[in-house]
């Protein structure tokens, strides 16, 4: 019994002792509280701060903003004025172009250039002080930073620059320029020889233009006959060596050191001439003294050409060569034909068919070859005739017949005939 007493009064104890740990265990989370409340106080202060930080951002990037924008308004002021001073530089080299070209007509005295171009430099001196000024103040104002941008330093540069006379740098032109000196011609005289009627002849022309300037000029062609005057044509013309359009009149303009190449052509009119064809080319220049003058000349020629085998035939007046031809056989013969000009001559030679109906019908075939010669001159040459009946001729058919040769010069309006008389046996 006493041990069991003993024992519950232990239990007892031990229950009493954890009843003890069991409340100060309660207690002790209270202290933590108090303790986390205290501690978490300054916590709250700190986001505090934190909101407030929030709400002074605004405020700089307004601040922010407002230096942008004056950077901008800056940089807008200093376009503004370099335009205005290369406005005002612009200006002053019209008024020294201006003035220099016043002063070569002698319509500006010196007095008054000179007080323009006191003027000016007034302007000039107190446009770059004004921009100086604008841009110390901008500078001041805005915290900019001392190194000059690009667009003030164009604009130093262009006020740096020397006065009028060194700006302006002009070609001038010598005057009282003469011809001579200014173009040269490859002929000064052209024979074009020995021509037929209707014939066009040409010979070359080069123009040099042996200055550095650019110049105009005016080439004129004439005929010095007075019956050639109301020709339909020209008698003589030009052209350029790579064009077909003839004319009297021609106008270039030569670069400097250019050369320009014509043709002078001429076209024999169609009819007889006794003495020379005479012409004229006069090349002159726009500005320049003087002109050149190219003398041109051209026989006409009408040689004479003939077969050395014609005869008179009674009732005709003209010569015929006679030719025999055996009936129902072609026959061939051997023509000799001279010039007797003092140039060659080149024919081309075809048998004359009659076109109409009204003229009789050839009863042979002729043939010449070659057909085309050239005769040389106080020359003769042999081209061959092939005749041959078209069939057998009856009594009632005629036993002699006329036939003829045309000759044409080539190149020309000249024309030869000769005419056969060719009998059947």
């Amino acid at each position: 019994m006493d041990t069991l007493q003993d024992s519950v009064q232990v239990y007892q104890q031990v229950s009493a002792l954890s009843a003890d740990a069991l409340g100060s265990s309660f207690s002790a989370p209270q202290m933590e509280e108090t303790t986390t409340t205290e501690d978490r106080e300054p916590l709250r202060v700190v986001s505090i701060n934190s909101d407030n930080e929030n709400k002074e951002n605004p405020e700089q990037e307004q601040r922010e903003e407002n230096e942008e924008e004056n950077s901008e308004n800056k940089d807008n002021v200093t376009d503004y004025v370099t335009k205005v001073l290369e406005k005002l530089v612009n200006q002053r080299n019209k008024m020294a172009k201006l003035t220099s070209v016043l002063e070569k007509k002698g319509l500006l005295t010196e007095r008054k250039v000179s007080q323009e171009t006191v003027q000016d430099n007034d302007t000039e001196n107190s446009t770059k002080e004004n921009v100086e000024d604008d841009t110390s103040n901008s500078n001041s104002k805005e915290n900019v930073s001392p190194t000059k941008s690009k667009p003030e330093a164009k604009v130093e540069a262009a006020l740096a620059s020397p006065g009028p006379k060194a700006v302006l740098v002009e070609k001038k032109v010598e005057t009282n320029l003469s011809v001579e000196n200014v173009l040269q011609i490859s002929r000064r005289e052209i024979s074009y020889g020995n021509c037929f009627p209707g014939q066009i002849v040409e010979e070359h022309l080069d123009i040099v233009n042996k200055s550095g300037h650019d110049f105009v000029v005016q080439i004129l062609v004439s005929c010095l006959n007075d019956e050639l005057q109301d020709t339909e044509e020209y008698v003589y013309s030009i052209r350029r060596s790579h064009l077909y359009d003839y004319n009297d009149k021609h106008y270039l303009i030569m670069a400097p050191y250019s050369v320009a190449s014509f043709n002078l052509a001429m076209k024999v009119p169609n009819m007889r001439i006794n003495d020379k064809i005479m012409g004229k080319v006069d090349v002159s220049v726009q500005g320049a003294t003087g002109s050149y003058e190219i003398d041109l000349t051209a026989n006409v020629s009408i040689p004479k050409v003939f077969c050395p085998k014609e005869l008179s035939h009674k009732g005709l007046d003209y010569k015929v060569v006679k030719l025999a031809v055996k009936e129902g056989k072609k026959q061939e013969f051997k023509i000799p034909i001279r010039n007797q000009g003092d140039v060659p001559v080149t024919l081309e030679l075809e048998f004359h068919e009659p076109k109409s109906e009204t003229e009789q019908r050839s009863q042979f075939d002729c043939m010449v070859h070659p057909n085309v010669i050239t005769i040389a001159p106080n020359s003769n040459t042999i081209t061959s005739l092939l005749i041959k009946p078209r069939k057998s001729m009856g009594a009632d058919k005629p036993k002699s017949e006329r036939k003829i040769l045309v000759g044409r010069v080539k190149d020309s309006a000249l024309v030869y005939s000769f005419v056969f008389w060719v009998e059947v046996y």
